[in-house]
């Protein structure tokens, strides 16, 4: 098929703004019990929130377990909020935050007492036991502050007790299969989990508990008794998260490679892999910028399980069943069994597709260069039509994202979000700058104390690469940046890499994040910038607000009204300054929204307005009106192309 002509950025898509809403549902925390998979599923039909789905083994279809709205706001970004033992369904309310039990055909009934005070009681990373007794983290807000918990709740007298405490901070609990000992990954500040954590057993039956892995430098993270008993964690203390296997009093690496097989430890409950009862185990990994599923043999060796996906969720397994969560380059959020014996994927049993014709959809291609600060890595999406090509010998305008976190990566697997823009005929990068997690230890803490420097030199040394190799118009880069990324993107823009940028609620002034409410982060900005108030002059040097006189092309800012995490005055302060000197941009205050936009209507607008401001900034089309967005300055930007 003879494809036609059209300039870069003006291609017709079938990915609408309402389309990646209606694409919008979401899958997470997958649990196998016996040959029934669980997870917790999210879409825009139900406003967004979170409910218990089940697929019974043999089942034509999955169904809904319960009308209760789940999600755990422990360390506010959550923690897994369900978990599954011989049907016993356990999960986290979203509204209250209580422990419930769901059966079938009976109203939920909770297992913890409700808070004090609305909110001060927050659960999260529930186990259970063959007595069904559930063992839990609690986040605890008390008079002289908020503490961290683990709690063991009895399901007949309620009779709530502390197992483990003293630490800043506790991970996913686990039991022990006898019922006796519960481990738990813990921590202080001003760590954050990926720096330095520690691995505690306690004994329930005479309270005593102990350090059995971790310290200084290394850190631990998923925990995980085997059905006979044996205690596995994944730890860095040779470089890579590798899983680690307890012999006696010593811990032997089951997995010496140069791969990460656990991602940051940003949430409580995770499951990248799980222990069988003839001592092999299930496991993903990231390598290379990829992740692979394999089974790792009683003997040692590591089988990869073929299959099509690219970025991996989380594995579970129950006796002879397993399954995945995982995306590919045409689905996300993929929940798949998986059938081990036979070293393959079984059946598919909920999937988000792309809906689009395959060859309109772009793949990611993984990226590896040099920078200033050593070996880089990407990902690259090209512009992709069916049915149309751009100008020949032209190079594509380009879309660049840098992830907010900074502790996180991009993953390469199927998002409307970026087929939106690839669709249109821009190209889109994303970079896993040095302090990215999936290249091991070093790579991520090359950002240590120089947030706002490697990150920016990363990200425009990828620009620089990809430029020469014709992959991008080196003048026709625009970024979409959220939270964190403010930071690197704003500093993008100081380089005078970026034609134009978009932000969510970002970071503009790392001094006020110093006194931001959050717990979990209060410390953060002591590994990526200084401790406070010692390196007071660093946090002004590297906030985009000291250097706002500096700042010339056009800025699009969204920030919620609700936001507790980066307030919105950080925005406010951004555009007050590009006011002052006359620098075309937008501010769009969005009602009652928080940190991560959570209504539809939000997504729909923000994408619309994006395009239709790109799109003008670059020359290619004039800025939608009837969006209710007034770019101040307007003037100031390059006439349109004729």
């Amino acid at each position: 098929m003879t494809k036609s002509v059209a300039p870069y950025g003006t291609w017709p898509s079938a990915v609408s703004p309402g389309a990646l809403v209606e694409g919008g549902t979401g899958r997470r925390w997958l649990w196998v019990d016996g040959e029934d998979l669980y997870w917790i599923e999210s879409d825009p039909a139900r406003a967004g929130r979170g409910y218990v789905r089940r697929r019974r083994g043999g089942a034509a279809a999955p169904e809904w377990v319960a009308e209760l709205a789940v999600r755990s706001r422990v360390h506010s970004y959550g923690a897994r909020p369900l978990a599954v033992r011989d049907g016993r369904v356990v999960v986290v309310g979203d509204d209250d935050q209580r422990l419930y039990l769901l059966v079938p055909g009976r109203a939920p009934e909770a297992l913890s007492a409700p808070a004090p005070t609305p909110g001060a009681l927050r659960h999260g990373a529930p186990a259970l036991d063959a007595r069904g007794r559930v063992v839990a983290l609690r986040e605890r807000d008390t008079p002289t502050g908020t503490l961290d918990e683990i709690v063991l709740i009895d399901p007949i007298s309620r009779v709530v007790s502390t197992v483990l405490a003293g630490h800043d901070f506790f991970g996913a609990p686990v039991l022990h299969p006898d019922g006796r000992r519960v481990a738990a990954v813990a921590w202080d500040d001003p760590d954050m989990p990926w720096d330095s954590t520690v691995l505690v057993e306690a004994d329930l039956t005479d309270g005593s508990s102990r350090v059995v892995l971790g310290g200084p430098g290394e850190s631990v993270t998923q925990p995980r008794y085997a059905p006979d008993g044996t205690l596995y964690a994944v730890t860095d203390r040779t470089g890579w998260w590798n899983l680690h296997r307890r012999d006696g009093d010593a811990w032997v690496n089951v997995t010496p490679r140069a791969a990460e097989f656990a991602p940051p430890p940003w949430l409580a409950g995770e499951a990248s892999y799980a222990p069988g009862a003839d001592g092999g185990v299930l496991l993903s990994w990231t390598r290379d910028g990829l992740d692979h599923v394999g089974l790792l043999s009683p003997s040692g060796e590591l089988t990869s399980l073929e299959g099509p996906w690219t970025a991996v969720g989380g594995v579970g397994a129950s006796g002879r069943a397993a399954g995945l969560l995982a995306g590919g380059a045409l689905f996300s959020d993929r929940v798949q069994r998986l059938d081990p014996e036979r070293r393959r994927a079984g059946p598919v049993v909920a999937s988000t597709s792309s809906g689009l014709d395959p060859e309109d959809v772009a793949r990611p291609e993984v990226l590896a260069f040099d920078s200033p600060s050593g070996p880089l890595h990407a990902l690259y999406y090209p512009p992709t039509s069916a049915t149309v090509a751009g100008p020949p010998g032209e190079a594509p305008p380009a879309v660049l994202h840098t992830h907010s976190g900074p502790t996180r990566r991009a993953l390469a697997q199927f998002d409307l979000g970026v087929q939106f823009w690839t669709t249109r005929g821009y190209a889109y990068l994303e970079v896993n700058y040095g302090g990215s997690t999936g290249y091991g230890r070093a790579y991520r803490e090359r950002l240590r104390g120089r947030w706002g420097v490697v990150d920016v030199e990363d990200a425009a040394a990828c620009v620089r690469a990809c430029a020469a190799t014709g992959r991008l118009d080196p003048a026709r880069v625009v970024s979409i940046g959220a939270s964190a990324s403010g930071v690197t993107t704003l500093g993008l823009a100081r380089r005078g890499v970026l034609a134009a940028a978009s932000l969510r609620y970002p970071v503009t002034d790392l001094r006020r994040l110093t006194v931001a409410p959050d717990r979990f982060e209060a410390h953060y900005l002591d590994g990526l910038v200084g401790p406070w108030p010692e390196a007071a002059d660093l946090y002004a040097e590297r906030s985009p607000l000291g250097f706002a006189h500096e700042l010339s092309i056009p800025l699009l800012l969204f920030h919620g009204t609700e936001d507790r995490v980066v307030p919105l005055e950080q925005s406010l302060a951004l555009a007050a300054a590009l006011e002052a000197r006359g620098v075309p941009h937008a501010l769009v205050v969005v009602e009652g929204e928080g940190h991560g936009f959570t209504d539809p209507a939000t997504w729909r607008r923000e994408a619309a307005v994006e395009a239709s401001f790109f799109a003008r900034v670059l020359g290619l089309a004039p800025f939608d009106e009837g969006l209710g967005v007034e770019i101040r300055h307007a003037g100031a930007l390059a006439p349109l192309a004729p």
